[in-house]
């Protein structure tokens, strides 16, 4: 009956011994995985501040242009005008 206890007691802690260190590497892996999310979360904040910063530059890039091209515009109707009467 003590051998019995014995083998049992030796089985459980070869079961233990065998579950215990792949959960360890797991535990680990998250660890590095959940550090990487965190660096990857960080850059991407960081991405879309300078997007959303170069849409504003290129926005008022675009108005500039645009009112430079108004300007054309009215001063080619112009010269159109004044030909077209002249």
């Amino acid at each position: 009956m003590e051998w019995e206890v014995v083998g049992v007691i030796v089985v459980l802690v070869g079961l233990i011994a065998s579950i215990s260190g792949p959960m360890l590497k797991l535990n680990g892996t998250l660890t590095r995985l959940n550090t990487k999310m965190e660096h990857f979360t960080e850059g991407l904040e960081k991405f879309q501040g300078r997007y959303k910063d170069h849409l504003k530059e290129q926005g008022e890039i675009n108005e500039k242009h645009q009112s430079e091209l108004d300007d054309h515009e009215h001063r080619i109707t112009v010269l159109e005008a004044k030909e077209k009467n002249g």
